[in-house]
């Protein structure tokens, strides 16, 4: 019968079966490749954690550290302690990773600094409770660790970076793979409708009486449109949600999320309403942090006990039928006929949960699996979010006062002068002694000295704009940083700020803390100094003078040369 048929008809069959075999493996080549891709980039986010662990752990037990040694208070070696005791399993995990010679050598070079560092932390500290303070001080003095914890830290950022590059790459093959795919899809859907068409007009031509033939063609042509369709889908699915956690790594903070989410998420999920609540720092409350469709009546926040999905700790499907309906769930049932709650876990704990909204009772349902790859993708990513946020907070903020600390302000003033001299401003600098600190310490102790800078620098927030900077320098000593403000007018801004300092009053143990005062050293540039130290050292000059006339004044600094001049 088959040698009967017409030639063009054959060759037509033998293109039709090769286009429906490459049909079939394009999916298949497809999720592969993607999963491979996918699984390479969760295995060098685990190497970015662990990294950044190790980092975390140190700067922790580095943080209790000093604050024992400046303090006298043991609750301060807490965070010591803690950190100590994670770090060996922390080094265990990237040797765990290091899947190279190089990389087992700079793992190894991490843990003998790491070791290094805990015994000369563990030396002071020894030193500090056998009562040998000033021995524990001259150590920190000595910078032995403070090499060594810069060692780490530099050894520590390069593998990061290189592990963020690779990311990049690994998301950009991605993307690309994709890309190519779905090209391919399209164009082998287009050629095998085209080859269909002409077999199904030759054969109703000239084999009239092949009627049952003619329709398995018409079959097979739908079958393939099908499995066409859903492999674009899944394509389409693969690249947003790429998209979705390329846009996420570059999130700057948390508040982001409110307009990015959405973004993707209304894409994601067609003809669905939904939010995305995060458990507060807290873990008492879940607070939206973004939504989509009809959510505009959506609670802003709920209680775990709220949800049925928390609680059971798995996805939760509930109709207007269902017997376990969430609390929440009233806004989201009244206006569409399924709501579905899942849980977003990343690490091991649930960070939050993803509530998607549905008027079409068989819709979710069909899509379970993409709904929980896309919660497990959406925890991941949202985890590293607030992971980098809390990073970057802890090391640019000085935990003590809340200023930014020593570190932020020299690379913000370096900025902001090579901004000034573009635009031919002026910038000036106001540094801040705290007069008779030590005595302060000596009278009230540690707590009441910490009291005191606190309170000096709320005076100082709200005394400054928006656009100032202000840092705790070191010790009692704080400095601001005032864009496109002269030297006059910063020393204005000073007065008042002595002032207010004045007036600070603090009750503690039953004691009151009075009559504080600053002194005052004001510079300009380019008037004192083309360079930040120059202005930096400008500014201590002029302190220097103040507190060698008295006191509890402001001063403007002068050319080298030329002797500084009081303004209070």
């Amino acid at each position: 019968m088959f040698s009967r048929l017409d030639p063009s008809i054959k060759l037509f069959g033998i293109l039709i079966i090769i286009i429906v075999a490459c049909l079939a493996t394009l999916p298949i080549m497809s999720s592969h490749q993607a999963n491979i891709t996918l699984d390479a980039l969760k295995e060098g986010a685990s190497k970015e954690r662990a990294y950044n662990l190790v980092l975390s752990l140190l700067k922790d037990a580095e943080t209790g550290q000093r604050g024992y040694l400046i303090g006298n208070d043991d609750s301060f070696l807490d965070p010591y302690n803690a950190g100590v005791a994670g770090i060996p399993d922390a080094l265990d995990d990237l040797q765990r990773f290091a899947v190279s010679e190089k990389e087992g050598a700079l793992v190894a070079r991490i843990a003998e600094l790491s070791r290094a560092k805990i015994r000369e932390m563990d030396q002071t500290i020894r030193a500090k409770k056998g009562g040998d303070t000033q021995a524990a001080l001259d150590m920190v003095a000595s910078q032995r660790g403070k090499v060594l914890m810069d060692e780490l830290r530099a050894l520590l950022g390069h593998e990061l970076r290189a592990l963020a590059a690779n990311r990049n790459q690994l998301r950009e093959e991605l993307t690309a793979t994709l890309g190519y795919n779905s090209a391919l899809g399209v164009g082998a859907s287009l050629a095998s409708l085209v080859l269909i068409v002409a077999v199904v007009y030759i054969v109703s031509k000239s084999l009239n009486e092949r009627a049952e033939s003619a329709r398995q063609s018409r079959t097979l042509a739908e079958s393939n449109a099908l499995l066409a369709q859903q492999s674009a889908v899944r394509a389409d699915r693969l690249t947003l949600t790429a998209n979705m956690l390329q846009a996420l790594d570059s999130v700057k903070s948390p508040a982001e999320l409110t307009r990015v989410l959405p973004i993707f998420l209304r894409k994601l999920l067609p003809d669905t309403s939904g939010a995305v609540y995060l458990y507060r720092n807290s873990r008492d409350i879940l607070e939206m942090k973004a939504s989509w469709g009809a959510a505009t009546d959506a609670p802003p926040t709920l209680a775990r006990g709220d949800c049925w999905g928390l609680r059971l700790g798995k996805v939760h499907v509930a109709t207007l039928e269902h017997d376990l309906c969430c609390d929440h769930g009233g806004v989201w049932l009244d206006k569409h006929g399924t709501q579905t709650c899942v849980p977003m876990i990343s690490q091991g704990d649930v960070i939050g949960v993803l509530v998607i909204a549905s008027d079409r009772c068989e819709h979710l349902s069909v899509d379970d699996a993409h709904i929980a790859t896309l919660a497990e993708q959406l925890s991941l990513a949202v985890s590293n979010v607030s992971l980098r946020d809390t990073l970057r907070h802890q090391s640019t903020v000085d935990p003590l006062t809340g200023l930014y600390n020593r570190r932020f302000f020299d690379e913000s003033l370096k900025r902001e002068l090579a901004r000034a001299q573009r635009s031919r401003s002026a910038c000036s600098v106001v540094m801040v002694d705290l007069d008779h600190f030590k005595r302060v310490n000596d009278t009230y102790g540690h707590d009441g000295g910490d009291l005191v800078l606190q309170a000096a620098s709320r005076a100082i927030l709200q005394r400054v704009r928006a656009s100032d900077v202000v840092c705790r320098y070191g010790g009692e000593e704080l400095v601001l940083m005032l864009p496109d403000c002269g030297a006059e007018e910063a020393a204005k801004c000073a007065e008042a700020i002595r002032n207010a300092l004045t007036a600070i009053v603090i009750q503690h143990a039953g004691q009151t803390i009075s009559g504080i005062s600053g002194s005052f050293g004001v510079a300009q540039w380019p008037d004192h100094g083309n360079a930040d130290q120059d202005l930096l050292q400008a500014a201590d000059r002029a302190i220097y003078a103040a507190k060698k006339t008295g006191r509890n004044k402001v001063v403007i600094a002068e050319a080298a040369s030329a002797p500084v001049r009081q303004v209070a």
